[in-house]
């Protein structure tokens, strides 16, 4: 079903067809990379309190004894997982669309991101709110009665309201609303795809767009821009990435050239995410010493250096992990498949189970290193997750208002569309080949 057809204007790079979807490709590696990259979100997030340059704008339960290890690992994630997930979005969201066409691409996406959304709106974010303010009232920043009101003064809460970690499914729905318009328009004005890039293209306008809005706003990775509303600099620099996840799905739906190109990719990608680290952590040290320079330095030679070697390291570590676990992993186990399924409900649960893992560990173990207390932050908060998922949604009826329930395969050659691994990217796999025994074709 060609909703949206697009063609190669003459890429260095060859492109190659359209998804033919017959041809069932092997996506297990990228499901494998979903899983952990979901975990390396809960990781991120129990480096928080350890950091010896904390990052601009995020407010947190507590701050605890920095480390410089642990500071390197934050930051090193920092730079490319949002990218990563991002781009494998928009590489299925180009599936689906091509496969089912717009209607069906917003009425799945709503209900796979819309849904866990309001829930975590309506039950996270209260509990992420009161875990944060008991936290700063246990450690006597605030007073009690702020629990009561809400209303808080301090400079602690002037970053507190807004999404939190939700924001990606909000800008990813809005996305995905942008792509199935974009479908409309160009089947109503089909000149419209002659002006679409190839993939050398692509990769280039990539870079170049992401180090502007870098150079504009360092806070879109360097910092934390919480907020209800999308904000601007932040949904542009993500979108462009969306975007190239759109531009692998036209130019490479089998992911053949990332795979062959992805070994070469990743001296490359640990250069830029070494590079970048060093500056970045060195800018950080220059916007805590003069906070009002932040939004001033990203056009000097530093701040440019800067963006550059950020955009370069975020696209070339994700191109890197993609190519190398769609080559590397030809199928993945049902364990495998139970985490990712249970990766999503993590992502919407762990926050207040790290705010208050972080204040137990703090006010346990205060004489404990941070080496130690934060892989066990970040155990408790998964261990924590997966037995709400097991007890609460895998097999219940609210799992499956969520979209989370999951059962595994009952035999090896039981098609792996038949339960869908779930993801924060709310991408859904290609259909498998139709038996020629059956009557029709199955639906997903």
């Amino acid at each position: 079903m060609d909703i949206l057809p697009m063609r190669s204007n003459g890429a260095a790079i060859p492109a190659s067809p359209l998804p033919a979807f017959t041809d069932n490709p092997n996506f297990a590696g990228l499901d494998a990379l979903r899983c952990f990259a979901a975990f390396g979100v809960v990781l991120l997030h129990s480096c928080v309190p350890y950091l010896r340059y904390p990052m601009p704008g995020l407010t947190w339960s507590v701050m605890d004894t920095p480390n410089t290890s642990i500071d390197f690992l934050f930051w090193s994630i920092e730079l490319f997982i949002m990218p990563l997930f991002l781009v494998l979005a928009g590489f299925f969201a180009w599936q689906t669309l091509q496969r089912r066409g717009p209607r069906t691409l917003i009425s799945g996406r709503a209900r796979r991101l819309l849904v866990p959304l309001l829930f975590g709106a309506l039950v996270i974010l209260p509990l992420d709110l009161y875990c944060w303010v008991g936290s700063w009232v246990a450690e006597g920043i605030v007073s009690p009665v702020k629990l009561k009101s809400l209303k808080l003064d301090h400079p602690i809460g002037q970053n507190l309201w807004g999404l939190s970690h939700l924001w990606f499914l909000q800008y990813l729905f809005l996305y995905i609303a942008c792509l199935a318009i974009f479908a409309v328009a160009v089947k109503r004005y089909p000149w419209i795809k002659e002006y679409q890039p190839n993939l050398r293209t692509s990769l280039g306008l990539t870079v170049v767009a992401a180090t502007l809005i870098l150079c504009f706003e360092p806070q879109v990775v360097w910092g934390f821009q919480h907020s209800f509303l999308p904000v601007p600099a932040k949904w542009v620099y993500s979108g462009i990435f969306f975007t190239l996840g759109l531009m692998l799905g036209i130019h490479d739906p089998k992911l053949t050239w990332v795979k062959s190109c992805s070994p070469r990719l990743v001296a490359p990608a640990l250069i830029t995410c070494v590079i970048a680290l060093l500056m970045g952590r060195w800018q950080l040290a220059q916007w805590i010493s003069t906070p009002t320079d932040i939004r001033h330095s990203g056009f000097s030679l530093s701040g440019i250096f800067l963006a550059v070697m950020t955009a370069c390291s975020a696209l070339l570590t994700t191109l890197s992990l993609i190519g190398l676990s769609s080559k590397l992993i030809p199928s993945v186990p049902n364990s495998i498949r139970y985490l990712a399924a249970a990766s999503f409900w993590i992502y919407i649960v762990h926050h207040p189970i790290l705010g208050l893992t972080h204040l137990d560990l703090k006010l346990l173990l205060p004489q404990d290193s941070s080496i130690v207390k934060m892989p066990l932050s970040f155990a408790i908060a998964c261990c924590l997750s997966l037995l709400t998922y097991e007890v609460f949604v895998r097999t219940t009826r609210f799992g499956q208002i969520l979209g989370f329930q999951w059962k595994p395969a009952t035999n090896d050659r039981e098609p792996k569309e038949e339960q869908p691994i779930l993801s924060i990217s709310g991408a859904q796999p290609p259909q498998p080949i139709a038996q020629p025994a059956a009557p029709s074709r199955r639906v997903a």
